[in-house]
């Protein structure tokens, strides 16, 4: 595909009828005349700004929504939540990519509760209702917004709503609450550690973590439970008690503590108020923690991967490796 195609800030059409997305083109064999998604009927911010009041409004439907990833999702999902919180009564459905990962879509499985229904592409833009708000919000990692405002608002304002209005505490995540429960009977405390990310960019290398756990344990004088392969006597690795997004979500949400990379499991701790603490190494903090009250925020990265969503480039996780090695040995 041309490289004005693959970052278009939107959805593709194929053939002049499938609505589809460049993540699902390039996990597949490229065919047919693919074109950028623009008619008048479809919302898109980043072509045509506009405004929408729900508490008006009946039917949305969004295209390519919320996003490819389980952190990102988090976030877009708690967007409908504060949709529906203006009026409970709207009906919202959703248009996904087909390529996405399992444990992404057991998380849209999880918030049935928020949408009508979900659907996936490709999508024939004749089955689009002409009686509802059609809003395309797709491919948001080439969205110039994304590099610059905090996800939830990024979200709110690409939807049509003036997220200044949108009370900080909306913007919590707290929707995980309402569909998976924190046990009310927490047997014992025990603290998470996610080491790992999507990407390599992110993950803090396997040399740190005994340091790390030690001092958790030195500091916080409980378990700790988590992703990684090291031994240490105070530490249980559950990798596989966690294979589904429920169980991973769970895992979280009845712990006392969060120390991870992972933007995943730092808008979980962030949905049932968990303390945290979440190293960034390329996303300023402040585009993703702004409204988290219980979170400590840590930026190590610089002008080499600031603003970097992901990276296979040798030199550039060598980069990342030598800025944690720095960060740690100057602990």
């Amino acid at each position: 595909m041309k490289p004005d195609i693959i970052k278009h800030n939107g959805s593709l059409i194929k053939n002049s009828s499938y609505i589809t997305s460049s993540f699902d083109l390039s996990k597949s064999i490229l065919d047919g005349v693919v074109d950028k998604l623009s008619r008048s009927d479809i919302l898109n911010y980043s072509l045509n700004q506009f405004r929408k009041d729900y508490k008006r409004e009946n039917k949305i439907n969004i295209i390519n929504g919320l996003g490819v990833t389980l952190g990102d999702s988090i976030v877009g999902i708690g967007a409908i939540d504060c949709i529906k919180r203006l009026n409970n009564d709207i009906r919202i459905s959703l248009i996904r990519p087909e390529s996405c990962h399992t444990y992404v879509e057991e998380l849209y499985s999880i918030a049935t509760p928020l949408f009508e229904r979900i659907e996936y592409m490709p999508y024939d833009i004749n089955r689009l209702s002409h009686d509802a708000v059609n809003i395309d919000i797709g491919n948001q990692l080439y969205w110039k917004d994304f590099n610059e405002m905090e996800m939830h608002d990024f979200y709110l304002k690409n939807l049509g709503i003036d997220y200044m209005d949108i009370p900080p505490e909306w913007k919590q995540n707290h929707w995980l609450q309402s569909v998976i429960q924190r046990q009310e009977k927490i047997e014992f405390c025990y603290a998470i550690f996610c080491p790992n990310a999507s990407t390599k960019l992110r993950a803090i290398p396997e040399k740190h973590h005994y340091k790390i756990i030690d001092e958790l344990y030195t500091i916080l004088k409980i378990p700790i439970f988590g992703f990684s392969s090291v031994e240490h006597p105070k530490f249980t690795n559950i990798t596989d008690k966690c294979k589904s997004t429920s169980a991973f979500i769970q895992a979280i949400a009845n712990s006392s503590y969060v120390y991870t990379c992972d933007s995943s499991a730092l808008h979980v701790a962030a949905a049932y108020d968990i303390p945290s603490t979440c190293i960034f190494t390329s996303i300023r903090p402040e585009l993703r923690s702004r409204y988290y009250n219980h979170c400590t925020s840590i930026y190590i990265g610089d002008a080499v991967t600031e603003n970097l969503h992901e990276s296979d480039c040798p030199a550039i996780i060598k980069h990342v490796k030598n800025k944690y090695e720095e960060f740690y040995e100057n602990q």
